[in-house]
């Protein structure tokens, strides 16, 4: 019965499930095997002659301390399949063909990438959200920020005009279309972003890792800059960098999906993210630079470490007064 557990023992239960960090069922499962477990422990630690709290506290006592006991449990359950390996990577490989063949411009084969890249994150998303589903989730985002981009002379100039009365003002229906996109996407980003959190951060970061990488050729001039120029033949000098730049992340979340250390998961993350980002910039600037790698990599652990501070805030899973031990299935 659920009133015999104590108060101790609710409270580590509780802790085990804040640092579990894996999909939902399977936290709950888990919870349960322990909730059936400490049941046991009790009843025998009882009928010794314990009373239920001391029974609960030899029982915690036990048990090993939570956190142990989640990353244990997190290294046993969070290894995924090589199917589920190839399915975190394939995203990044679809995006890394449409540039090995120069085809990101394209304006049916492109639309359809995302469209598909899209139609697997909202069915991996209603579907029990596994992990290999982070990084389909950061591409799909990406339609926003180049989206964003598209605006970005409509709202220099409405900022320019607005706060330092410089030049004019853009037509207003242009200004609420910008606006409204741009609040939009912000909701988006930052909802999107939150509920992934709450997942865990470290398949924040995932998610996140790729968006450097293409924020970077997004406002380069031999980039994305090309096609909003209107040069679409010209629009090629980087293709070959960013495809070399996304098979490697295809790489990286394989080989997440594949690790069973969290420690080993941000290493990477961290170390092949760096390594696309130091190609990028080898080839924006036309030289190799040693005393950069410091840099980007500095600033790339900025980025894959905020969702970790971000979840400090937010917190994870569940309402914390959600007892899980006490569903009726029991």
């Amino acid at each position: 019965m659920v009133s015999a557990l104590s108060p101790e023992v609710r409270s580590y239960l509780d802790e085990v499930r804040v640092h579990l960090r894996l999909d939902p069922d399977t936290e709950k499962r888990i919870i349960r095997e322990l909730y059936t477990d400490f049941q046991d422990r009790m009843t025998d630690l009882q009928g010794r002659g314990l009373a239920r709290r001391e029974a609960g506290i030899t029982a915690v006592h036990e048990l090993g301390r939570p956190r142990v006991i989640a990353r244990r449990m997190y290294e046993a359950h969070s290894r995924g399949s090589y199917t589920e390996a190839a399915l975190a990577a394939l995203p990044h490989l679809i995006l890394a063909i449409l540039f090995a063949f120069h085809l990101w411009h394209d304006l049916i084969l492109a639309p359809l990438a995302f469209a598909s890249i899209a139609a697997v994150t909202v069915y991996g998303w209603w579907h029990g959200k596994p992990s290999w589903l982070y990084s389909w989730v950061g591409y799909s985002l990406l339609p926003l920020l180049i989206g964003g981009y598209a605006f970005r002379n409509t709202i220099a100039k409405s900022v320019t005009s607005l706060f330092w009365s410089e030049g004019s003002l853009p037509d207003v229906w242009l200004m609420m279309l910008a606006l409204t996109f741009v609040l939009f996407s912000l909701w988006i980003i930052i909802r999107t972003t939150i509920r992934v959190v709450k997942r865990d951060w470290l398949l924040t970061s995932l998610m996140l890792v790729p968006l450097p990488v293409m924020g970077g050729w997004l406002f380069d001039p031999d980039g994305a800059g090309n096609l909003f120029q209107g040069h679409s033949a010209l629009a090629q000098p980087l293709d070959g960098p960013m495809a070399l730049a996304l098979i490697c992340l295809a790489a990286t979340s394989a080989i997440f999906i594949r690790l069973r250390q969290r420690v080993l998961k941000f290493v990477a993350l961290l170390a092949v993210g760096t390594l696309a980002m130091t190609t990028l910039v080898h080839y924006f600037s036309g030289r190799s630079d040693f005393f950069g790698l410091p840099a980007i990599s500095l600033v790339l652990s900025a980025i894959l470490l905020s969702p970790a501070l971000l979840e400090a805030k937010v917190g994870h899973g569940e309402q914390s007064d959600e007892a899980w031990w006490e569903s009726s299935s029991l």
